[in-house]
């Protein structure tokens, strides 16, 4: 037996390798731990043991669905603490559906605020909180980790940004993060991506500045030509985005992406 992770947003659990309705048992969701009880790498189906609601259910799910692998193999423990962390926040969040605006999701933000010594509940929607949530998030696993805690806690994404890179040109090797232009790291689970926002940014702004507008998302999965990645303040909650790959395994200057923060806890 084995364990490996869910790498899609959504698994159907399946009392037999059937896809049928009457078959479905229950749905998994992403970065879900599965214990494999019989698997058969040229079989379309996967046998494995789940844990649903304090219950253990055994059942079978599809290898492949749309193309993509629906399993995967856990990475080191101190990434996928980080990975978990992120998808606890989304399944807080109701997967996306949670507004930031709404009872409870608001004191969820605030949350977040506290975690950076802000003294802000939630309900104030004119403050962009992605980067608080980057913050959050890491800070929460900073105990599974202990580099994890020299990581730039900030309200402003820039600002983790700038010193990610200032720390690798300079060999500091405490922090949990360097960052890298994106032809130059190949995206893993637990790495995080960064986007530019309103004006058009680069690695180089970012070297060299460490206040301007951005955001980041924590990658979950990476996939053959694509990753799935978790942020706050996207479409007003915290939901998923996926970041397209080029043939060389590279994330692609798409979707705004402009660098990549490497993990190297």
């Amino acid at each position: 037996m084995s364990s490996k992770i869910v790498n899609i947003e959504a698994l159907n659990l399946r009392s037999e390798p059937l896809m049928d309705p009457s078959t479905r048992r229950a749905v998994l969701h992403l970065g879900q731990t599965l214990t494999v009880l019989d698997e058969d790498p040229s079989a379309d189906w996967v046998q494995v043991k789940a844990q649903i609601q304090e219950v253990e259910m055994t059942g079978y799910v599809k290898r492949v669905i749309n193309g993509v692998f629906s399993l995967r193999e856990p990475v080191i423990a101190q990434r996928e603490a980080l990975v978990n962390n992120a998808i606890k926040q989304w399944l807080r969040f109701d997967q996306g559906q949670g507004m930031e605006y709404e009872k409870p999701y608001s004191s969820y933000v605030g949350e977040m605020w506290k975690s950076i010594k802000l003294n802000l509940d939630g309900n104030d929607r004119d403050m962009p909180w992605s980067a608080a949530f980057i913050s959050f998030v890491v800070r929460k696993t900073a105990t599974d980790a202990e580099n994890y805690a020299n990581f730039k806690f900030s309200s402003s994404h820039s600002r983790y940004l700038h010193d990610s890179i200032i720390k690798k040109e300079s060999g500091d090797t405490s922090v949990p993060f360097w960052g890298y232009r994106l032809n130059e790291k190949m995206p893993q689970a637990g790495d995080i991506v960064a986007r530019w926002r309103e004006t058009e940014r680069n690695y180089n702004d970012a070297t060299h500045d460490d206040s301007f507008k951005s955001h980041c998302d924590i990658i979950i999965s990476v996939n053959a030509s694509f990753v799935i990645a978790i942020g706050g303040n996207v479409a007003q909650s915290v939901s998923i985005t996926r970041y397209e790959k080029s043939g060389a395994g590279f994330l692609l200057h798409a979707r705004q992406a402009f660098m990549l923060m490497a993990n190297k806890v």
